[in-house]
Parts: C-alpha cells; sequence; structure tokens
C-alpha cells in the first residue's frame, strides 16, 4: 500500500452521493471565505466528463470568476456557465427567447414524429407556481439546459441560494424546493446548492445532504473543518476534516496509514553554520535549519498518537545521524530503545546507530549494549560514570557536537519537577556555550512546561486537528501546518502543508 489510503481531494463520500442513480441535493454552507465556490467547482471538474455539469451563479461575472480560478479554463468546453450578468440577461431576453427556442421546440417535434416517442421534459410545475409571474430569464435557461441534456443526467451547481431568492423576493426554502421537486426528482439531477448560512435553517430539510464548512482565525491561524452532516444513503466514515485552499484548491487532510512499501530516507546536508533536520519544509520556517547552541522545544499534544510523534521526530534523528552528529537521548515515556533500533535501521546501517546514539534508560541497571545506558539503581557514582562515558564516546576527545534530545516526561517522572527544571535549565545554558543542539519533547500540562517556553529558542507545538497531526510555531510564530508523507521522496521523508 503506498500513501494515504485515498486521494480524493474531498471526502469521497461526496463524489458517491452526487453519482448515485437518481438525482441528489447537496447544500454547502459556510461564512464567506470558507471555501464553498473552490469545493462546488473542483467536484464539477472531477464530474465533468461523467454528466452535462452546469455553474449556476447570480453574483459574479465569468471573467472574475476565471481570476479567482484560473484552472476553470481548461475547462471552459466542459462546464456550462451561467452567469445572471446584464449582458446574459440581454443575450437571454433576445437571442434565446427568440432564436433558440424555436428551434429547439421544432427538433423535439421532428424527433418525436419520427420516433414516435414523446421526448423527455422537464416539469416546471413548482416553477410556474413560484414565478408564474415573473420574468425570470435566468432560471428558465436553467431548466431548458437541463431538458435538452434529458435523458442524461445533469449535475448543477447554484451559486448562490442567498443571491437568486433575494433578487426574486422568494424564501429559501421555497426556491430550494422549488428545485427539489422540478430538476432533482422530476428530472434525476444533482444540484448543489451553495449558501452563505452557517447555521441549520428550513432548507436543511428539504435537501439530501448538508455540509458545513467552518473556518476562523486565533491569533493569524486560520482553522479550517469541513462536516458531513448528512449525505442521505451514503454511509460516512469519517465525517469531520481539515482542509486548505493552497494555490486556490479544496483539499482535506486524511489521516497517515503509516504503512508503506517506497521507503528510503533522504538526508539534507548540514550547510555553513545551520543543522539541517532532515524537513525541508521546516528548514525554511526555521530560516534554514537549527542554529549550533540552540535549544528547540516541541510540545506534544494530548491526543497526538506515538506514531504521529515519531513522523515528525523520526527524520530529524536520522538527518543528524547521518550527518555523523551523536544523539544522547532521555527518550519520552512509552519509548522502547528495541523499537527505536528496529525502527532507525530500516533506514541506516546498525553500526551508525550503535556507534552514534546512546538511550538513556533511567529503569535499567545493567546493560550489555553500547547503545543502551542504564542509569537505574542507586549506585550514582557508577551512573554517573556511565553518564560520562556515554557522552565521551559521542564527542570523543575532539569535543564534536552533539544532539541533545529530552523526553521531559521521563525527566520530571525521575527526578521531580523542581529538580528537573534545574536540570534543564543547566543542560540549556551548557547547550547554550558549545555547538551541540538540544531538543526537549514536553507534553501539554506538565508543570515545567511554562519554565522550558522562557529558555527555548525554538518553540512549537505539535497538535491533532481532526485525526491529522499539524504543527504550529510559537518561537518562531507561524500558521498551521500538516504533517504528511513526501510520497515523491518516499517514507519516512515528511513535507509541511500549510493551512490557508
Amino acid at each position: 500500500m503506498n500513501g494515504n489510503l485515498v486521494s480524493s481531494p474531498y471526502p469521497v463520500e461526496i463524489e458517491k452521493f452526487l453519482s448515485a442513480r437518481y438525482g441528489s441535493s447537496l447544500i454547502i454552507k459556510g461564512s464567506p471565505g470558507a471555501g464553498k465556490t473552490t469545493l462546488a467547482l473542483q467536484i464539477l471538474e472531477n464530474l465533468s466528463n461523467k454528466y452535462k455539469v452546469i455553474y449556476f451563479s447570480t453574483r459574479v461575472g465569468d471573467e472574475s470568476l476565471y481570476q479567482q480560478f484560473p484552472w476553470l479554463r481548461n475547462l471552459e468546453k466542459n462546464i456550462k456557465m451561467l452567469i445572471a450578468s446584464k449582458l446574459f440577461l440581454e443575450e437571454i431576453t433576445k437571442k434565446v427567447q427568440v432564436e433558440e427556442k424555436p428551434i429547439k421546440d421544432y427538433g423535439k417535434k421532428l424527433l418525436q414524429e419520427m420516433t414516435g416517442e414523446k421526448t423527455p421534459q422537464v416539469y416546471r410545475s413548482m416553477l410556474n407556481f413560484y414565478f408564474k409571474d415573473t420574468s425570470s430569464p435566468e432560471i428558465k435557461k436553467l431548466y431548458d439546459d437541463v431538458e435538452t441534456n434529458l435523458p442524461k443526467k445533469s449535475l448543477i451547481v447554484v451559486d448562490s441560494v442567498e443571491g437568486i431568492t433575494s433578487k426574486y423576493g422568494i424564501s429559501e426554502q421555497n426556491f430550494v424546493y422549488m428545485l427539489q421537486k422540478d430538476i432533482v426528482e422530476g428530472a434525476n439531477a444533482s444540484i448543489i446548492f451553495i449558501s452563505e448560512k452557517e447555521n441549520l435553517g428550513p432548507e436543511d430539510y428539504v435537501v439530501d445532504g448538508v455540509i458545513y464548512q467552518r473556518h476562523n482565525i486565533d491569533e493569524g491561524k486560520r482553522i479550517r473543518i469541513i462536516t458531513l452532516n448528512k449525505l442521505r444513503g451514503i454511509e460516512i466514515g469519517q465525517s469531520s476534516f481539515a482542509y486548505t485552499l493552497e494555490n486556490g484548491r479544496f483539499r482535506v487532510f486524511y489521516p497517515e496509514n503509516y504503512y508503506y512499501e517506497n521507503m528510503k530516507f533522504v538526508e539534507s546536508k548540514n550547510v555553513g553554520n545551520r543543522y539541517k533536520t532532515g524537513i525541508e519544509d521546516f528548514d525554511g520556517l526555521l530560516g534554514g535549519g537549527l542554529y549550533p547552541g540552540s535549544f528547540f522545544t516541541l510540545e506534544i499534544d494530548k491526543e497526538i498518537s506515538q506514531d504521529e510523534l515519531k513522523l515528525f521526530l523520526r527524520p530529524i534523528g536520522l538527518n543528524f545521524l547521518l550527518n555523523n552528529i551523536g544523539i544522547l537521548m532521555i527518550p519520552p515515556g512509552g519509548w522502547s530503545v528495541e523499537k527505536l533500533k528496529q525502527d532507525l535501521t530500516r533506514f541506516i546501517p546498525l553500526e551508525l546507530f550503535e556507534e552514534k546514539l546512546r538511550y538513556i534508560d533511567y529503569l535499567t541497571q545493567e546493560s550489555k549494549s553500547k547503545y543502551l545506558v542504564a542509569a537505574g539503581g542507586t549506585d550514582y557514582d557508577a551512573i554517573n560514570q556511565r553518564l560520562f562515558r556515554a557522552m565521551l564516546d559521542l564527542t570523543g576527545i575532539e569535543n564534536k557536537p552533539i544532539l541533545h534530545f529530552i523526553g521531559m516526561d521521563t525527566l520530571e517522572y525521575v527526578k521531580g519537577t523542581e529538580s528537573a527544571i534545574k536540570e534543564i535549565f543547566n543542560m540549556s545554558q551548557a547547550i547554550k556555550s558549545s555547538n551541540d543542539v538540544g531538543i526537549s519533547a514536553v507534553r501539554t500540562g506538565q508543570i515545567l512546561k511554562d519554565e522550558i517556553i522562557n529558555i527555548s529558542d525554538y518553540y512549537v507545538k505539535l497538535v491533532s486537528i481532526n485525526n491529522v497531526p499539524f504543527i504550529y510555531g510559537i518561537k518562531p510564530r507561524t500558521i498551521y501546518y500538516a504533517l504528511e508523507v513526501d510520497l515523491q521522496k518516499g517514507f519516512p521523508n515528511i513535507k509541511l502543508s500549510p493551512m490557508v
């Protein structure tokens, strides 16, 4: 299995819902800027080779639409644009009604005479009821286009419900009900309604499916969430996803499966006075990498799993080792040295792991492995000698730089809060006066967390949003970035995808 379990830019249930044999109606709700139109147009794009697709808008001109979504120009032949501008209304009232309708009527009559079969029609009972005394050429044009395509299925986007209803003084519920009866149920077409409402409304009970897109901004960080509220007849797996509008495209973030066939770590060579992390995008956020003598803290949210934590830390550890920089490690709670060895030696030689990594275990009193440093028991002189020897193994007589990795939950558990704070403070001071680098992993809720923020040169939080790991920077301040496996390079290489 390669990559994510699914590759659709939006939840796969949406396409299944709209591709059902019979017509269906879907309303996408959300505040301006949520990306509703972007999502709807990408659905039309994906289904344009399967159905006749119509984009019916009352609020934008086609040129402004192409400026916002330049990729739409490649689909001009496949998507029917019904833009209710002044020019369009003149075209409809003067040209279509005068020239096209008689031609269409003649064609239908001729076909009926030749085949003896009645030409399929879109019944206009609800249209005539609500608009019998109102001139509405763009709506009638929509009906005509759906009818012309019969018996084939049409897929329509109405953008937006508020735009058309405010123009004609019809309630949103009645407008949606009209198209539901005449076009969805009467012509087996599927319709996507776009609504600027964020909350439940009476029109939600009329349609077959409801989706909410929500976004808010907190201290410069944007969070976007899409929720599948209902899709009648479709089993919904995961109902809520984080998503991005990067490069003007809609894309949800799917949870990683962590099982990959293509596995090869791509090393980043250290350049100048920076240590590369092995995550190119992360190095970019840090201005090129970690400075020698710097102290980096990663705060881990309570909902982050071990797999998600290792997804971020694994490339960093591998890259330091491959750059011939040793790692002195106090592991986070729940780690195992043998599992760590099995994990990392999939990508580096066993000899490199044994020579360049020292794993301090406060529960072990004896060790026959060079890489496992036994720090348990009450013989503190012997423990300190083993710790000193481990340090010397990595630095050598040349005093080569090393990476200090500290799991703060383990340190706090072993030393106690006050002693752990003193030790991490002394350690950070020693690191900052050397060419070493320190990385501490602290859990959200730990008492010493606030103390660590003050001594950190870099401070990043790792959080879970709808089962996907994201990071955001406090030092330096950044937006949310999803951690995703870089499928071009292969696992365990990762990329950071911005939530914009």
